[in-house]
């Protein structure tokens, strides 16, 4: 590459660049102005924020502060707490179950490698196989966890269990996109070496695939894992178990000095999780 192409590539201001920035601001503008997005209104609400945090001095554990520090309640949030802690590696392990072959079937250059044929019906047999396992990944991830819950809810009733389920569901088609996406940017190379000498697909999956993949799959699987925590800690609102019913409760009965340590625990809870992640995202990336 000469000066000459190096100096137009690198231009931020071409008329390709310039026409996407002009249509992305004009999209903001139209959609900033459609929902009636306004800082004022957040500042001139400040003072109601600030009296409901407050609480009503005539109502006892009204105000968020000082948080309720009662033993007994701390230990009983403590433990449901833990409890959707469970929920969420149930459905992690659940949902890596149903992501991994979704995210290989999702993913062209691993459907090369199962399926090397390059006749017409390979080629539809490939994007038959693609279309579907897309389409799959796609209804999972779209529908929201409060939606699958209340769904599972109706099947196997109250409970943590259809929120674990809600949890698998979602999870599985998030994690089949971004599994998809670290499949399709490995190295050839390797995958190719293993081909030439004969090696069937699973020996390639093995020594060509996951050895490249393993640090994304780890890096992506404690995301979504502290991604489901989170999730999970509202998941109690449709009844499907965990902390979730606590804060539901504590916050329609205006029991906010309840709500200020459960969402303590919520923070302190995900703020460890986070530690331990990045601990262990360091031992494998």
């Amino acid at each position: 590459m000469n000066i000459e192409e190096l100096r137009v590539s690198s231009n931020p201001f071409t008329k390709t660049k310039l026409s996407v920035i002009i249509v992305f601001l004009f999209i903001l503008a139209q959609s900033w102005n459609d929902t009636e997005m306004s800082f004022y209104s957040l500042i001139n609400g400040f003072d109601y924020m600030r009296d409901y945090i407050g609480g009503i001095k005539d109502i006892e554990g009204s105000g968020f502060f000082p948080p309720n520090l009662n033993t007994a309640d701390i230990y009983t949030y403590a433990l449901s707490m833990l409890e959707t802690i469970q929920m969420a590696v149930v459905a992690l392990f659940l949902s890596i179950l149903l992501a991994v072959p979704l995210s290989y079937m999702s993913s062209k250059n691993i459907i090369n490698i199962l399926i090397p044929g390059q006749t017409a019906f390979h080629r539809v047999l490939k994007n038959v196989i693609y279309s579907t396992a897309t389409f799959i990944a796609n209804v999972f991830r779209s529908i929201n966890e409060i939606i699958w819950a209340l769904i599972f809810v109706s099947a196997v009733g109250l409970g943590p269990m259809a929120g674990i389920l809600a949890l698998a569901i979602h999870t599985a088609g998030v994690l089949s996109k971004l599994l998809s996406e670290g499949n399709e940017a490995i190295d050839p190379g390797p995958v190719e070496a293993l081909n030439i000498t004969g090696a069937g697909f699973i020996k390639v999956l093995i020594f060509a695939v996951i050895p490249q993949t393993m640090p994304h799959f780890v890096s992506m699987a404690l995301y979504r894992f502290e991604s489901d925590v989170r999730s999970a800690s509202i998941l109690g609102f449709v009844g499907a178990g965990g902390i979730g019913f606590y804060l539901f409760d504590k916050m329609r009965s205006f029991e906010n000095s309840d709500v200020c340590t459960i969402i303590i625990i919520i923070i302190i809870t995900v703020w460890t999780l986070d530690k331990i992640s990045s601990s262990i995202r360091k031992r494998f990336i």
